[in-house]
């Protein structure tokens, strides 16, 4: 039966067997006008189904029904109130407000369905007065549930947001992550004990441990810092912080010196992690390996000394034969004409030093210019070839040309290309012992002219090899000094990368070197290809 009064405020399902029960509440109803929307059951199985199907604000059930009890009844409740798809399931209401009704219970049964979850226990009489105070029960009921609804909201909202804000964190765990992992310094962040609580990649690779390792570990038992000239230990930026509160930084000399007793330069900066209130809860520090900028400050610091020594020497000489000329206007002609050629060897060595320069300027500012043109290579050979046989011969090194048929005309520039073989034709018969041999051969091979030049020289050590094209770089030799700059083969490179070309380069120690160019005969076409 469904009974639905005007201006309905709650729903309410009223369980009973007994017949006479039933008409009572519907008269009640209808005679005080109650605002309810009710529904009636009138056996366990029927309140089961309706239960299954629809949401209800109080559930009235009597004790004892005759296929089953009002406890049956809060069992479904139960139940169907954890099913998903169960209207009594939704996320902003609590289930209903049950009150049991029975004339046959007594003090334990209403203790038992209290601690079941009934909201209220009433005792029915023959006169059933108990209907009289039942609207005063479910206003309370009702107001009790308000306050469930209303309390379950709130923990729903609550759970949403933790769950919102523990996605947000896990996010931004992650995109914390991300961002240490793809950083190129090494990031360390310590608590005020000094204990690690963070330790990036880079940091894991600086100090040659992994970031589980170090999680909780002093800093101080993870790496140290040196004075890279003197070796003495040196005061960490973390402690400088710890002392002052304020941001530190380490001295240009620093080093770290890893697990494994490894050092490396470093540059290390580091900064006090602040609470709202200015109280420091730890210090971060960032470290940066400066490997590569101290090794350009001693190459600099090298080539300067060598340039010095490089411009020095000529002039030394210069100076010397050129005060003996004029201190002696009798001189023979021999002896003077002996004088000048050394003055005028000399001033050539100037002039080529000084080229070099300009010409490492000239790349530097990219001011270069490259005048393309049909180059015979086979020509600029012949014509390099001639200027240094006297200085091969002195040691009595063999040159040797191998050039191919066909060789086809490379669109260069020709005095770029001239200055790019003389450099490492040079450079090979410096450093290639008397009785040596020094060979340049070209080829043409899928429109690319292939131009090697190799030596039995001295050879270049393997961990050299990635660097000699580096500017000013000079292959350490503790048993000999040979002239130049560093500057040649550095040179070289950029020539080559003008011309859209590649260089290689092979070497044994005490076998030789062999340096290999691949040109394209097209070299603009090549540049925009």
């Amino acid at each position: 039966m469904n009974n639905v009064t005007k201006d309905a405020k709650c729903k309410i399902l009223l369980i009973e067997d007994d017949e006479l029960d039933r008409v009572a509440f519907e008269r009640l109803v209808k005679q005080q006008r109650l605002p309810y929307n009710y529904d009636t059951a009138t056996c366990f199985e029927q309140a089961k189904t309706i239960l299954g199907s629809d949401r209800f604000d109080v559930v009235i059930v009597d004790y004892l029904l005759g296929d089953g009890t009002a406890f049956d009844v809060l069992d479904v409740l139960e139940h169907t109130a954890a099913q998903e798809d169960c209207p009594l399931a939704e996320t902003d209401a609590a289930g209903p407000a049950v009150i049991l009704t029975t004339g046959a219970g007594n003090e334990e049964t209403a203790v038992r369905a209290m601690k079941a979850g009934a909201y209220d226990y009433m005792i029915k009489d023959l006169e059933r007065n108990y209907l009289k105070v039942l609207p005063q029960v479910v206003e309370k009921a009702l107001a009790h549930k308000k306050t469930e609804d209303a309390l379950k909201q709130y923990h729903n909202n609550l759970e949403s947001l933790v769950k919102e804000r523990t996605e947000q964190l896990a996010e931004e765990k992650e995109l914390l992550s991300v961002t240490l992992s793809s950083m190129t310094d090494g990031v360390i962040a310590v608590n005020t004990e000094k204990r690690v609580i963070l330790f990036n990649k880079v940091a894991e690779n600086l100090a040659k441990w992994r970031s589980q390792e170090v999680q909780g570990k002093p800093v101080d038992g993870v790496f140290r810092f040196i004075d890279e000239k003197t070796r003495k230990s040196l005061e960490s930026p973390i402690d400088k912080v710890l002392k002052s509160g304020n941001m530190e930084s380490g001295t240009d000399r620093d080093a770290l010196v890893a697990r494994d007793g490894s050092k490396c330069p470093i540059s290390a900066t580091a900064a006090p992690i602040c609470k709202n209130d200015g109280t420091t809860i730890g210090v971060v520090m960032v470290l940066r390996d400066v490997s590569r900028e101290r090794e350009v400050d001693r190459m600099k610091t090298d080539f300067v000394s060598s340039v010095s020594h490089e411009l020095r020497t000529p002039l030394t000489s210069i100076k010397a034969y050129t005060a003996t000329i004029l201190r002696d206007p009798n001189m023979p002609d021999k002896t003077r004409h002996e004088f000048l050629s050394v003055i005028d060897e000399e001033s050539n060595r100037l002039k080529s030093l000084i080229d070099g320069l300009l010409e490492v300027s000239r790349i530097e500012a990219g001011t270069v210019k490259v005048v393309r043109e049909p180059v015979d290579i086979a020509a600029i050979i012949d014509q390099v070839l001639p200027a240094l046989r006297p200085i091969a011969d002195k040691k009595n090194i063999h040159l040797e040309t191998d050039l191919g048929d066909e060789l086809g005309r490379l669109q260069a520039d020709e005095s770029k290309i001239r200055s790019m073989i003389t450099n490492l034709l040079n450079n090979a018969i410096k450093f290639t012992p008397e009785q040596g041999e020094v060979c340049v051969s070209v080829r043409l091979q899928a429109q690319e002219l292939v131009i090697r030049v190799s030596d039995t020289g001295i050879g270049i050590p393997k961990e050299d090899l990635p660097r000699i094209f580096d500017r000013f770089y000079r292959v350490y030799q503790p048993d000999r000094q040979m002239p130049g700059t560093g500057l040649g083969l550095a040179i070289v490179k950029e020539i080559v990368n003008m011309h859209a070309g590649r260089i290689e380069v092979e070497s044994e120690p005490g076998q030789g070197t062999t340096f290999t160019i691949f040109l394209p005969l097209d070299s603009q076409a090549a540049l925009y290809s």
